[in-house]
């Protein structure tokens, strides 16, 4: 039993702490090992909507004031069955790399995906979100990246500001994430995108099943094709934050379940054999960390069976009952600090992945999306 408990605990920490420290250590000690140059290649911006009347126009404009030369950039606007005003302010942009892809049944984005990639222009596509807003030298610094033969598709992350403009700050999990994947991708690729900035080779992409997570996927059949995918960590967008916990809890739900889906299907590449060290990062990038659920709760119900017994183990069940009860205040806003957000950040993602292993045990699939904002 004591055994099984420090097994339980090392599972729970390591996809949280242990490997993002591992992956740090990396960056510090290895240097970039992909060319990067200034180049120009023709861009398809896809900006991907389901009624986005309140940030569309902001988008376009944005993307419009990006540093690139005119003649190089498409801006593709496809709308998921939009129901509101967000084609007629499309449509009011008059410039011509604007262009705008209406479906008028909803369909998910990945299905609009796969109908629109193979007629767009641009030799580079650039996936991003309507409420992400890119700084001007954003596709210059995408760009240089694909000079690399090599490299197959690039990711980003995410910046976090209000809409009005002010403080700078970077989420738990956007900093866990740039973090963990910059390592990996100075050893060999990353895991996953940031579905809100990357880009890939137009002639990498294969059709996604409709219930495909576009940001993991993508990146599997780029590795699948033997070519890199890598972050940059000069690649950014930003976005304003999350508006409430039920909305964030709603979209680890939903990331949960296709993720888990997504994994079961591509089992093929945890085979070290055939994809090396790629195999290792999606081990502990994302299959230990779905599992850190059911590790916090064995390690609680060994560390309470245990805690009649020598050593320390009913310490570690006070603490991790004082982390849920911490959490829960962080959740309800009770009160603000450093370690009562961080709390609550991981029992806020503790829980959604849990329901999420549910909704995918029982077979849910979500397929069409709802922005989360």
């Amino acid at each position: 039993m004591q055994i099984l408990f420090f097994l339980c605990l090392i599972l729970a920490l390591f996809p949280y702490f242990i490997f993002p420290l591992i992956m740090w250590l990396v960056s510090r000690m290895k240097p970039p090992n992909w060319l990067q140059q200034e180049i120009y290649p023709s861009v398809t911006l896809i900006i991907s909507i389901y009624n986005e009347e309140q940030v569309i126009e902001k988008k376009v404009a944005n993307s419009l004031q990006l540093d690139y030369p005119h003649e190089q950039l498409e801006i593709l606007v496809v709308s998921d069955g939009s129901t509101d005003k967000s084609h007629e302010i499309v449509e009011g942009f008059d410039d011509p790399r604007v262009k705008l892809q209406i479906f008028t049944d909803r369909v998910g984005k990945t299905e609009c995906l796969n109908r629109v990639v193979p007629e767009v222009k641009g030799d580079i596509i650039v996936f991003t979100d309507a409420n992400s807003m890119f700084p001007v030298e954003a596709l210059k610094n995408i760009s240089r990246n694909f000079a690399d033969e090599s490299v197959g598709l690039v990711t980003g992350w995410t910046k976090y500001r209000a809409a009005g403009g002010g403080r700078e700050s970077t989420g738990h999990y956007a900093r866990l994430e740039k973090i963990t994947k910059y390592g990996e991708s100075l050893i060999s690729s990353c895991v996953g995108a940031d579905g809100a900035i990357f880009a890939i080779r137009k002639e990498l992409y294969r059709p996604l099943n409709n219930f495909d997570i576009n940001d993991f996927v993508i990146p599997l059949n780029v590795v699948a094709q033997q070519k890199r995918v890598v972050l940059d960590p000069d690649v950014f967008c930003f976005e304003a934050p999350s508006e409430g916990e039920l909305k964030e809890y709603r979209r680890q739900v939903r990331i949960t379940n296709r993720t888990l889906g997504a994994i079961w299907r591509g089992r093929q590449f945890l085979k070290p054999q055939v994809y090396g060290s790629f195999s290792l990062f999606l081990l502990s990038h994302k299959v230990i960390r779905f599992f850190v659920p059911f590790f916090f709760v064995a390690t609680l119900l060994i560390s309470l069976s245990l805690s009649g017994s020598p050593g320390y183990y009913g310490l570690f069940c006070i603490s991790q009952v004082l982390f849920v009860i911490v959490g829960g205040v962080g959740l309800l806003r009770w009160l603000d600090g450093r370690i009562t957000k961080l709390c609550a950040f991981f029992l806020l993602t503790i829980a959604a992945q849990s329901v999420g292993w549910f909704r995918f045990v029982v077979g849910k699939r979500d397929t069409v999306w709802t922005p989360q904002r």
